[in-house]
């Protein structure tokens, strides 16, 4: 049985970015892209910035405090920074004989050891992460290596645009290899105009298309000086063994999901809540380790979002945690441009999902909180979109095969929208869901425990509510959800705004005709769709 730890110290949130060997640059302007970067992600980090320099190669890190106070980047034989957290760097450090609060110390003090052990760059932080709990985008620089890498799910961001690196090396090379990262695109844009963003080292080149995500899972090596790069992959693996015991399926989500909730837990955390099964089941589950943990929700008023919420909260008890944000119109189109700079995004779908949580982000980060925990990947790793239900008619080797793909495309989906709606609130967004654990066990659950079908009828995310019946009531538990665009009213708002601004509905595209003037109107150049 799990026994809970809230001992957690050292937590902290932040931007990264760096930029090697840019044409005509010399070390100065290096740092000074860097720095140009670093202001464009401030709101990722507002409490503290700061740099490494080493030859042409520079990186740094805005820093948002949560529960610690570790500056960055860490110096030692090499340099890191990182952007995330390692939830279980206690018993990585206590196995280590590592003294310290800071997660990312802990992280860099075993890279570190493994530099020298007398392991490559790419192999010392292989090694780490493959014990690694946690979600980051990360880079350690160690002579000439620079060292990215991503959490195997992609819960946080990371963006890069390189040139002349080859897998195989070139050893007769004429262009010096160049590579620029961040957290967020608009930082890259920011450095790489036609104008060079005043650093005077500018390319002519807009990297809006060229920027692309670093892939989820991978951990890349650039070689600064013969333009060589090296991968690994520390991808979501299949399951080895199968859960088909509906009692014990259930057990077992219940504990690993219990545990993911209370590693994410600190004393800045609210959670995301819209009264469905997903963020009701870990308000319950919070409730244990902190009963008076605030619920944020928002939504036009008398919405279903609205109604939900204050049914869901006073079912588990926790009316009185409850805060809600009721939206106008007004707030929704005072909000677009903010959501559409934040998500570097035109796209409809994307802003109605991400305006609800900007709010969200938002209400938590003014009562005072810094982390949010949400139901994301849920729907993805369970079986709850009507899709699924396609999938399972067509086998459950179907379902199964269509759920890993899920995982292997929420960050792109999901997850990089979602950090940078509430990260532009200076609010980490956690997903317990998501927990190395809780995916292990969800993936091993067999899948005609997720999609259930009875009397004609399907019942998405089965396990999950059976994982939940003992916290929450019968009517909440088996309660369909409305899409958050859809539940909260803002949907409806976005086509109102469309149409009064002269887009018609019969012309087609006409959210994405107006998200588009309003990006134009705002003079938002990085965003490429």
């Amino acid at each position: 049985m799990y026994t809970a730890n809230r001992k957690k110290k050292g937590v902290v949130m932040c931007g990264i970015a760096g930029a090697f060997g840019t044409s005509d640059t010399n070390i100065t302007d290096t740092k000074i892209k860097v720095e140009k970067m670093l202001v464009s992600l401030g709101h990722r980090g507002p409490d503290a910035c700061g740099t490494y320099q080493a030859g042409n190669l520079s990186i740094g890190n805005t820093l948002l405090k949560i529960t610690g106070d570790m500056p960055q980047p860490l110096i030692g034989k090499g340099a890191l920074v990182l952007n995330g957290e390692i939830f279980n760097f206690r018993d990585l450090a206590t196995e280590a004989g590592i003294k310290t609060g800071s997660d990312t110390e802990v992280l860099f003090l075993l890279i570190e050891t493994r530099i020298k052990e007398g392991y490559s760059p790419i192999n010392a932080v292989l090694s780490v992460l493959s014990r690694v709990n946690g979600d980051y985008a990360l880079a350690y620089s160690f002579d000439d290596e620079l060292v990215l890498a991503r959490d195997p799910v992609g819960v946080k961001p990371l963006f890069y645009f390189s040139e002349n690196f080859s897998g195989k090396g070139i050893e007769k090379k004429t262009e010096k290899p160049e590579i620029v990262f961040a957290s967020e695109k608009k930082a890259i844009f920011a450095v790489r105009t036609s104008t060079g963003a005043g650093t005077g080292t500018g390319t002519g080149t807009n990297t809006g298309a060229s920027t692309k995500p670093f892939p989820p899972g991978s951990i890349m090596s650039f070689n600064l000086q013969n333009g060589k790069v090296e991968e690994r992959c520390l991808k979501i693996k299949p399951p080895q063994e199968r859960i088909s015991r509906e009692n014990e399926a259930a057990l077992r989500l219940k504990e690993s999901l219990e545990k993911a909730v209370d590693l994410r837990l600190t004393s800045a955390s609210g959670i995301a809540f819209s009264g469905g099964i997903d963020s009701t089941f870990l308000a319950a589950l919070a409730k244990k380790i902190n009963p008076t943990i605030p619920l944020y929700a928002v939504g036009l008023p008398d919405s279903h979002d609205i109604k939900q919420a204050e049914s869901a909260a006073k079912a588990i008890g926790m009316r009185d945690s409850l805060k809600i944000h009721f939206l106008s119109p007004d707030d929704i189109e005072a909000a677009v441009p903010n959501v559409i700079f934040a998500t570097e995004s035109v796209d409809p779908l994307r802003i109605a999902i991400g305006l609800p949580l900007y709010f969200v982000a938002k209400t938590a980060r003014e009562d005072g909180k810094r982390v949010l925990l949400t139901g994301q990947g849920a729907d993805e790793l369970f079986g709850g979109y009507r899709r699924h239900e396609d999938f399972f008619e067509q086998g459950s080797e179907v379902l199964d095969r269509e759920i890993y793909s899920d995982l292997e495309n929420i960050s792109t989906i999901n997850l990089e929208r979602d950090d940078m709606v509430t990260m532009a609130n200076s609010v980490e967004l956690r997903v317990p869901f998501l927990d190395k654990d809780v995916i292990k066990t969800g993936l091993e659950i067999s899948p005609e425990l997720k999609v259930l079908k009875k009397d004609g009828f399907y019942i998405r995310k089965y396990i999950l509510r059976k994982a939940a019946a003992d916290l929450l009531p019968p009517a909440l538990l088996w309660k369909e959800k409305k899409a958050m665009q859809y539940g909260t009213g803002v949907q409806k708002v976005l086509d109102k705004l469309s149409r009064d601004a002269g887009f018609s509905k019969k012309g087609g595209n006409h959210i994405e005709k107006y998200l588009k003037q309003v990006a134009s109107e705002n003079g938002f150049k990085f965003i490429s769709n």
